[in-house]
């Protein structure tokens, strides 16, 4: 959304103090008790299985839902098993149980590839505490206040995480996950979740205050015209942007995205009204009609889907 901070408006409670927020498990911290690499290598086999405890045919949907913007799962062959052809961030295919950080020519941060160094690897219990609040987790078991992720979005619920994780494994051919479940119906029930929707809405009133606050702090970086500013801000509106988010993609992606990593000062820093309000801007200025009001209940917005 914004480079451009404003002085918060009265009233306006930030995005971080009243949304809901997922706290990550406990993750195993190896490194904490002073273990050699080679014992936490030893205690932790590569090829390990997974054990995942997750299902994987909600999994499929959860990913769908909060993965598949930013990420792809493609096999050693070249086929996509995921994914919306995004390169934002690595390759999926194969993570259960191997170390971190392991995607060749994909340019981790440097907490990442310290971690991935230090033999860390994607057990359950890391990729829950890891996608639930990916800086936070680093922080934590790398003992380093200065840590970061590249990766700002955080995924809320600890069963999508579980589920997600058990998906991703059962992917890979004899994969712990694989024939977790022997009901061939759950998949189709799944994806029939997916599918019960009601397109997206804004009200008029909406859009009008997005516009005030997009043209307050907003427009240096995306543009007068929602095609990217003089800041270098991506693109809000075209080919490009709706191949990411009007393919169908539930609300609750954009809305999620935008209070996460927006502004990029201080994200999260704006009520979850003024990002419905924003949002409500964008899908105006991309030909989608008003009528009812956007909701801020991500639970809501899982069940509106972005689509033309």
């Amino acid at each position: 959304m914004a480079t451009l901070l404003g002085p918060r408006e009265p009233g306006e409670t930030s995005i971080r103090s009243s949304r809901r927020s997922g706290r990550p498990t406990n993750p195993r911290r190896a490194i904490m008790f002073g273990m050699p690499l080679a014992a936490m290598l030893m205690t932790a086999p590569v090829f390990a299985e997974s054990n995942a405890t997750g299902d994987p045919a909600p999994g499929e949907v959860a990913f769908a839902r909060r993965c598949a913007t930013c990420h792809m799962v493609v096999n050693e062959s070249g086929e996509t098993l995921a994914g919306r052809k995004s390169k934002t961030g690595p390759n999926l295919y194969g993570i259960a149980m191997h170390e971190m950080a392991m995607v060749p020519d994909f340019r981790y941060s440097a907490s990442m590839i310290a971690a991935g160094e230090s033999g860390l690897v994607w057990t359950e219990e890391n990729f829950v505490g890891y996608v639930m609040d990916p800086t936070g987790w680093l922080r934590t078991t790398l003992d380093d206040s200065g840590a970061r992720s590249k990766m700002t979005f955080k995924l809320r619920k600890e069963d999508d995480a579980r589920n997600i994780f058990a998906y991703l494994a059962a992917l890979v051919p004899g994969g712990a996950a694989e024939s977790a479940s022997e009901d061939t119906s759950e998949p189709e029930m799944a994806k029939e979740q997916v599918l019960a929707t009601i397109q997206v809405s804004y009200a008029s009133d909406q859009a009008d205050r997005g516009e005030k606050r997009y043209k307050k702090d907003c427009l240096e970086c995306h543009g007068d015209d929602l095609k990217g500013g003089l800041n270098g801000g991506a693109p809000l509106r075209g080919l490009a942007f709706g191949k990411k988010y009007f393919d169908a993609m539930p609300a609750s992606v954009m809305f999620e995205y935008m209070s996460a990593t927006m502004p990029p000062n201080a994200p999260g820093r704006y009520s979850e009204n003024t990002y419905a309000e924003l949002m409500a801007y964008i899908l105006k200025r991309n030909g989608f009609r008003a009528g009812a009001p956007l909701p801020t209940d991500l639970d809501a917005l899982d069940r509106m889907t972005i689509e033309k």
